[in-house]
């Protein structure tokens, strides 16, 4: 449910499958969305799975889009994105010009790709055991060779992925945020890079799950952060109406920011799920 400017609006939506959901299953216009677990964003098991799934269905519905919602380890989210098994993929990162797609080798991904505008933000940073000392880390530049755990697909910083691309960093990749939080702490990684609600949502719940709370308290964030990122609906070139599906997209984030509909929307997701 949201508000806009014309009234109070309920979407309908039921899960259909183990890993996929439908909303508005009545609308004149379907889009088939990727996504990830990236609790506490979104997430299958969230309640209401999560605000930015709200969010996402909500902008939808305000351009008569009702959706299919299918949830992926990120690479593979991001290869169905590009090449255009589905029509959006969300939530994404600020994708760099020159970035390389994994999907199409000798391609970039803004070759498939095409961003709207913001429709909210998140927080990046490193993490490290406790006892590494990162008295060193006085830019990113500084971290040269150094082992660095990142999820494969993810997009992070500008600067991160430019010097990670050209090959300054040691990485490993890791098939989502739980599998880079369990390099760290068996340090065959000495930093992970992500948001830090998520990893420190997942590694409460891997302290539940594998009796590791002694391992998971020694994994502290490296302050400061490295910036806020933006989270971006990626629309595929390959939609034939993918032009048409951006400007709508574009039209309704900026409606909804005008009045406020996205804040409230993260607000009223947390308070009806306490």
């Amino acid at each position: 449910m949201y508000r806009d400017y014309k009234g109070t609006h309920t979407v309908s939506g039921k899960k259909v499958s183990d890993h996929t959901f439908r909303y508005n299953l009545t609308a004149p216009k379907q889009v088939d969305v990727t996504t990830l677990e990236w609790q506490p964003y979104i997430g299958q098991s969230l309640c209401k799975q999560g605000w930015v799934m709200q969010a996402v269905i909500a902008l939808l519905h305000s351009q008569n889009y009702g959706a299919t919602v299918t949830f992926y380890p990120w690479a593979r989210a991001v290869a169905n994105a590009e090449n255009g098994k589905v029509d959006i993929l969300v939530p994404e990162y600020f994708i760099e010009p020159e970035a390389p797609s994994d999907t199409f080798p000798g391609t970039r991904r803004l070759d498939h790709l095409t961003l709207t505008e913001p429709f909210g933000w998140g927080p990046i940073a490193l993490y490290k055991r406790l006892d590494y000392n990162t008295d060193h880390f006085t830019s990113l530049g500084a971290l040269a060779d150094e082992r660095i755990g990142v999820v494969r697909g993810y997009q992070n910083t500008p600067e991160f992925d430019r010097l990670m691309d050209a090959g300054k960093f040691n990485v490993i990749e890791a098939v989502d945020d739980a599998h880079n939080i369990r390099l760290l702490m068996a340090e065959r990684v000495n930093l992970i890079i992500g948001d830090p609600e998520v990893i420190e949502m997942e590694i409460a719940s891997l302290s539940q799950a594998n009796n590791t709370t002694s391992q998971a308290k020694n994994l502290v964030m490296v302050d400061p952060i490295l910036q806020m990122n933006g989270l971006f609906f990626a629309v595929s070139k390959h939609n034939k109406y993918g032009k048409t599906l951006l400007f709508e997209l574009n039209q309704a984030i900026a409606e909804f920011k005008k009045h406020g509909i996205l804040e409230e929307i993260k607000y009223n997701t947390a308070k009806s799920c306490e």
